[in-house]
């Protein structure tokens, strides 16, 4: 199931949420439209169970709009229809406000994966002026029945518990989705698509980290894969992605102590900043690349990394402490490559 498909069915399960919730609202206010003699509530829901059941199947033919539309309809109409019979008391003037949140995330959704949504100010305009309308109407008429305490304080509880319980689950969606995309942003920002390692932007905000360690346990290594654009050049630049993605894997795995990153192109910067890596893991680095079947289309690559060694130097800033390791890489470059220079 590819990705749209999942955001679909979630929508989908979402909306079938909020048709089921409201079907079994009907179902509790017709029992209390029996029970104490309520004949506009009870007729009221004898159509709202009519228009909630086919709501579910246009649900399910993911007619969402039309059923999101129809349920907003259907909880305004339970709104004003309960102030009406029973005033303010009864605490069914709290699904207008507990609709705003439904409201905003539903909209949300819809934008992100219909593409079209409700008009989010003309619907939030409706149901506030609804709000406002009850209030004004219960201010100025009785109440068409009068029921007793004890049926009076079920119908708060129920109502304050189903409104709250909308905001609750709402709200928790609207979190949820704010820290994920919140942590994609910076994913994004520093983790390299390619090869999944951390990039540049991440490589330098740890630098002016205060460091975890002595200085004589400190390192900086410049790996570059050995004449790389001879193989893009000669197999093209998707086999150089593959390559570039394997020889991250190895590296992630083999340096597993230590911050590995993509610095740029074909070079890669392995840091060790607490200690628990030697410069020995580099060498096992480059004869676990140098001896990797590497294959693309069924043909056998040969690559192999040259490495630049820098130990801390206090006296360095962290351009010079790059650039210093750079140098060993260049020396390696000039000496025969496939090699470990410290």
């Amino acid at each position: 199931m590819n990705g749209t498909e999942q955001k679909l069915l979630f929508l989908r399960n979402l909306t079938l949420f909020c048709g089921g919730f409201l079907l079994f609202t009907d179902v509790f206010f017709l029992v209390m439209g029996i029970v104490y003699e309520m004949p506009v509530i009870r007729y009221l829901i004898y159509v709202k169970l009519v228009i909630n059941t086919t709501n579910i199947y246009l649900i399910l033919k993911r007619h969402f709009l039309i059923a999101t539309t129809i349920i907003y309809t259907v909880i305004m109409a339970m709104m004003i229809v309960g102030v009406i019979c029973l005033g303010t008391e009864p605490a069914f003037q709290l699904y207008a406000l507990g609709m705003m949140a439904c409201i905003s995330y539903n909209g949300y959704l819809h934008a992100r994966i219909l593409k079209r949504e409700l008009p989010l100010a003309l619907v939030i305009a409706i149901h506030v002026i609804c709000y406002a309308g009850v209030y004004v109407y219960a201010r100025t008429h009785e109440p068409l029945y009068t029921i007793p305490e004890s049926g009076m304080n079920i119908l708060i509880l129920f109502n304050s518990v189903a409104a709250f319980s909308i905001v609750i689950i709402y709200v928790w969606f609207y979190h949820k989705i704010a820290i994920e995309s919140e942590e994609k942003l910076e994913n994004m920002a520093l983790v390299d698509n390619l090869t999944g390692l951390y990039n540049r932007h991440y490589l330098l905000a740890v630098l002016n980290q205060p460091e975890p360690c002595k200085p004589d346990n400190r390192w900086l290594a410049m790996l570059d894969i050995d004449n790389f654009k001879k193989v893009n050049d000669t197999y093209g630049h998707n086999c150089g992605d593959y390559i570039l993605h394997e020889v991250a894997a190895i590296a992630r795995q083999t340096c597993a102590n230590c911050t590995v990153c993509r610095w740029g192109g074909e070079e890669f910067i392995v840091l060790s900043r607490d200690g628990r890596c030697t410069i020995a893991v580099l060498e096992t680095l480059r004869q676990r690349i140098a001896d990797e079947p590497f294959r693309y289309d069924g043909k056998p690559l040969q690559i192999t990394v040259t490495i630049g060694v820098m130990q801390y130097d206090e006296r360095l800033t962290n351009d010079g402490w790059i650039s210093k390791a750079d140098e060993k890489l260049y020396q390696g470059k000039t000496h025969g490559k496939n090699q470990v220079v410290i």
